[in-house]
Parts: structure tokens; C-alpha cells; sequence
């Protein structure tokens, strides 16, 4: 420890004894930056020079950080993921199966992006080729007639070619909109969940968790429902989930329906904006919802700050977080930039998630196919004419 003191102050002198006086020999000025001498010593070796890399103005020199602190543990970082929207599957299925596979290996190996972790949806998205959902009976509420049919033709293919490249995947999954029979509007987009039919829409949920178990896809985690706040004005499909309803069904309804299907998917509450952490604080302060609950998933797009995070975690600190979507608005050029993104992930990461996942994997060069109103690039893009992909500022 001693010694190592003494080269830190070694190397703290030279660099403040550094001028500016071209002549000198630990100075050397070019157009690119400048250079310094560092002295190092060590049991084998005496004082001598070591060669080192001029400092220079670099393209990503204003990126943000993580500050990784082995002797402070704040969180447990889980990874980064991607969302396997319908559309990303769909436009997935109509490549080649060789460069479908490389593309999925980019995306899913060490040898590219190294995703670890997928979002996926249960019925529509605003990312989809079409409405649908698995039961459009009205009134079975005990669900004898759902079924995840349309998902075997391109979905599930798709997410078990992923498994075989990636076994170690996380796999987690949120609903946009339960079947309109449930909801005051009757339709998918807009409205909102009715009380008389939470415990049908939790057996809904564990409908879907075991048919896709059944079908060689256990789902890990998911969430009560995407962002509970909003239904999008109808603009595409979306639910107005209350906190009260959210409280009974995180506590209560979905952990019975759950066991009674054989499914251990952890629960995951909230996937919306930082802006409403008083909601998720309300929510946790149910014993039920604490007994029953994994963890709280995030958005960034509303006017909230990341440290928000913080106003959950000291309240809740045994309660993991995750961010669970971000998409670019194709409109704004400041979304187009690597800094821009940097600052999003890591100060997601830094105040306390423990993953991030942007949004759709793939779409194509017009942000199609979808269902609903925002314009939102793919992480990757394809032109469906020629099927040559680009990559975006994320990738």
C-alpha cells in the first residue's frame, strides 16, 4: 500500500511539474492533444518510464459514465435487453433463415450486442401487424376458449431461436390491452380495466404464462399491465389500470391465478414513467404486494428524472427495479445521437435498475408495421424492398 502510494504522488508530481515549454522532454505538443511522462517502479523493476497515450479530444469524450466501485455494492446489475415486439418477429420471419440467424447472433452473442434479456408482449403492442388478443369470448372468465394460436405462426418460432442461441435469456413480458369485453370502452384502445372483471383478467395472464410454458417458452417475469396511466386516447391499444386495482391485483388475484395454473413468473408492477413513483410507493405499501411482488419497472419518456428511482429505494430498498423500454422518436435529431442514449441507460442504471431494455429490435425504415401513433425507429432497420438492414445510433 505504501508503495503504491508513492507512485500515485510520483505521478501526481510529474504531472503537475509538466510546462509547456516545447523543449522539455515530458512535454510534446502536437495537433492532436498533448503527452506525459509516467514513472513507474516496481519489485522487479526501478524507476523507469512508461509509455502512455497522448490525451486527445475524442468523438465520445462527453459520454457519461458508470462509476464501478468494487468496495460499494448498490445494486445488482442484471443486463441489457431488447423488445421482441410481434412486428420485430414478423419482419424477423420474412428474412432468409441464414441471415436471420446472423442477425440474431449479432444481436444475442458476445459477439455482437450480447442481449441477455427480451421484452415481449402479450397480445397487441402499438408494434404489431394487427388488434388481437387470445380471447375474444365474451364472459369466460374462466378462459376455456383462449388460445395462443396466432403467436405459433412467426412469434414463438422466433423467441425459441433466440433460446437456442442465447439459453441463458431472460424472458419477461407486459399487456398493453386486455380483450375488450373487459374494459369501458369495449375495444382494445382506450378505456379502462372494469373492477367486475380483475379476477378474469388475472386468469388471463396465467393463461398466457402457461400456454407459453407449454409451448417450450417459460416466461420469467411480468408485469401487472404497460403503463397503467394512459390509453393512449385510443390511439392504440392501452388500459387505464387504477393503483387500487394494480394493488389487488399484484397482491392477491395474480399470485392465486398463477399457482392454480403451476407458473412461478414473478410479478413486476408499474412499466411507466418515473414521473408517478408516489403511485409505486402506495402500491408497495401493501403487505400483500410486498410478500408477492419482485420488482418495479420503468419509462423515461415522462417528465420525471431517474433520481426518482431513489424516492421508491429508500423507501423500498429490498425491491429490485428495472428500466423496461425506451424507443427514439424518429422526429427528434437530439435522439439520434450516442450521447443521448448514453444518458438515458446510465442514469437509469446509475440510480438504481438493474437492467435496461430498449424497444423494438427491428422495424423498418418507416417505423412500421404498427398499430399506433408514435413515430419510433427500430433498434436495427430493414429497407422490405431490397432487405438490407441499417444500423441506427443504438446498435
Amino acid at each position: 500500500c505504501a508503495m503504491k502510494r508513492i507512485v500515485i504522488f510520483i505521478c501526481l508530481c510529474v504531472l503537475v511539474s509538466c510546462n509547456l515549454n516545447s523543449g522539455d522532454s515530458r512535454y510534446v505538443q502536437d495537433a492532436d492533444g498533448i503527452g506525459i511522462t509516467v514513472l513507474q517502479t516496481t519489485e522487479s523493476s526501478p524507476l523507469h518510464k512508461v509509455r502512455t497515450t497522448p490525451f486527445t479530444i475524442h468523438g465520445y469524450s462527453e459520454i457519461g459514465y458508470l462509476d464501478l466501485d468494487s468496495t460499494f455494492k448498490s445494486h445488482e446489475y442484471m443486463g441489457i435487453g431488447v423488445s421482441l415486439t410481434d412486428a420485430s418477429c414478423w419482419l424477423l420471419d420474412q428474412m432468409p433463415t441464414r441471415k436471420r440467424r446472423a442477425f440474431l447472433k449479432d444481436a444475442f452473442t458476445g459477439s455482437g450486442m450480447n442481449f441477455n434479456m427480451v421484452r415481449l408482449n402479450c397480445g397487441a403492442s402499438d408494434y404489431a401487424t394487427e388488434l388481437y388478443n387470445y380471447n375474444d369470448t365474451e364472459g369466460d372468465v374462466e378462459m376455456e376458449h383462449f388460445s395462443i394460436d396466432r403467436d405459433r405462426l412467426y412469434m414463438i418460432p422466433i423467441i425459441k431461436e433466440v433460446q437456442k442461441i442465447r439459453p441463458d435469456l431472460f424472458k419477461y413480458s407486459a399487456v398493453w390491452s386486455e380483450p375488450g369485453w373487459m374494459k369501458t370502452s369495449g375495444a382494445m384502445c382506450g378505456g379502462a380495466l372494469k373492477d367486475e372483471y380483475l379476477p378474469a383478467f388475472a386468469n388471463y395472464l396465467a393463461a398466457y404464462l402457461k400456454a407459453y410454458k407449454d409451448a417450450g417458452v417459460e416466461i420469467d417475469a411480468m408485469s401487472v399491465h404497460n403503463e397503467p396511466l394512459t390509453d393512449q386516447k385510443g390511439g392504440c391499444p392501452a388500459s387505464l389500470v387504477s393503483a387500487d386495482q394494480e394493488r389487488l391485483l399484484a397482491g392477491k388475484l395474480l399470485p392465486q391465478a398463477y399457482k392454480k395454473a403451476g407458473v412461478e413468473t414473478k410479478i413486476w408492477i408499474h412499466d411507466y414513467d418515473y414521473t408517478y413513483w408516489e403511485r409505486v410507493n402506495y402500491i408497495l405499501s401493501d403487505e400483500d404486494v410486498m410478500k408477492n411482488v419482485d420488482a418495479v419497472a420503468w419509462h423515461p419518456y415522462g417528465r420525471g428524472t431517474p433520481d426518482f428511482q431513489k424516492k421508491v429505494s429508500d423507501e423500498y430498498p429490498e425491491v429490485t427495479m428495472h428500466l423496461t423500454e425506451r424507443g427514439p422518436n424518429k422526429c427528434k435529431a437530439e435522439q439520434q445521437t450516442a450521447k443521448w442514449w448514453c444518458d438515458v441507460i446510465f442514469q437509469a442504471l446509475i440510480n438504481g435498475c438493474s437492467s435496461y431494455s430498449s424497444w423494438n429490435l427491428l422495424l423498418d425504415t418507416d417505423g412500421q408495421p404498427l398499430t399506433g401513433k408514435y413515430p419510433c425507429g427500430g433498434l436495427e432497420e430493414i429497407d422490405v424492398e431490397t432487405g438490407e438492414i441499417f444500423q441506427t445510433v443504438q446498435s
